[in-house]
């Protein structure tokens, strides 16, 4: 068993964290920076590209 009191973790500061690229977090990506272009904003993705889980639970005819 390993000690994690000595794990060193990188870590970086945001003002802004959005969860997905899908269309919507990119757009209030996009609109925030707009706004206030020295925000420090980031978008996380699971997928491996941006949009790659966009269908992803989506309900179609």
């Amino acid at each position: 068993m390993t000690d994690e009191s000595h794990i060193i973790r990188e870590s970086m500061d945001y003002d802004v964290v959005i969860v997905g690229a899908g269309p919507a977090g990119l757009s209030a990506a996009i609109r925030l920076k707009q706004l206030d272009a020295d925000l420090s904003v980031v978008v996380l993705e699971k997928g491996s590209e941006v949009g790659a889980h966009i269908l992803s639970g989506a309900v179609l005819d």
